[in-house]
């Protein structure tokens, strides 16, 4: 015969699911097929406000975790998959050419981003099977690199929206490219140092 939980047990596993800052990170999974179907639809303003929304949840998720106390396990496993699949899908969109934007993202950053993503998510589960879970703290190349994905999606939506055809983007791609070799073997070096030890 099923019992009834009792409030106290309800209250006590609560918290470890269904805090703000994991609410927060599932809220930004949800805007990634909205963004997609915007952009898709060539509805750009709306795209980038989107973008923009989901931009902020991702710091406050973390600002909250940290601030309130509400770090958990599964937030740790879905905040940096909830960045990832707005990144990649974000760039992989504005990289297509059938899409017909005055500034696309160039395909060697895509493959670049792409390639770093699937080669740290191959890593960490071949750890992962080998010695046990774990998760991963990010490197300080990563967090810059992330930093610049971002604003580098942020621009191109900006002035894609805006219409304009601008050069000067280039460097940005550059220099996010840039960031994500360094931040991939980055990584690199932390498995190492962990297997070391």
């Amino acid at each position: 015969m099923a019992t009834r939980l009792s409030d106290r047990t309800v209250e006590k596993y609560r918290p470890s699911i269904l805090t703000i800052a994991n609410q927060l990170t599932l809220l930004r999974i949800v805007f990634i097929p909205v963004f997609i179907i915007l952009l898709a639809y060539n509805r750009l303003g709306w795209a980038l406000i989107t973008f923009c929304v989901a931009a902020v949840t991702d710091g406050m998720d973390g600002l909250i975790a940290r601030h309130f106390r509400q770090k958990t396990s599964l937030g740790a496993i879905l905040d940096p998959i909830a960045d990832k699949l707005l990144m990649s899908s974000s760039i992989v969109v504005l990289a297509l050419p059938q899409m017909g934007f005055a500034n696309p993202i160039p395909i060697w950053l895509l493959l670049l981003v792409i390639f770093r993503d699937v080669f740290i998510l191959l890593g960490g589960l071949a750890f992962i099977i080998t010695y046990g879970f774990r998760v991963f703290p990010p490197t300080l190349a990563g967090k810059a690199n992330t930093v610049f994905q971002f604003l580098t999606v942020f621009v191109v939506l900006l002035y894609n929206w805006i219409g304009i055809q601008e050069s000067a983007v280039y460097f940005l791609f550059i220099l996010t490219g840039l960031l994500t070799v360094v931040s991939g073997f980055q990584y690199l070096a932390l498995g190492r140092g962990l297997l070391e030890h």
